[in-house]
């Protein structure tokens, strides 16, 4: 795992490219058990997940720009 801390401060754009590909990576992991089908409690779970996901990879998008 790399942490998004380390590339503040000018990171090659490979190094970017890992964590954006890590968070794609979870959140699609997310999505594809929720497909599979989940009980409600662990759907509310995943939900929760997936929107951190997804939130995480905006936040990233608006750092590396």
């Amino acid at each position: 795992m790399i942490s998004v801390l380390d590339l503040l401060d000018d990171a090659p754009y490979a190094s970017q490219r890992a964590v954006r590909d890590e968070v794609a990576a979870m959140d699609n992991d997310i999505r594809r058990r929720m497909d599979a089908g989940l009980s409600p409690d662990e759907m509310k779970t995943a939900q929760a997940a997936r929107a951190a996901a997804q939130a995480a990879s905006l936040i990233l998008e608006k750092l590396f720009k």
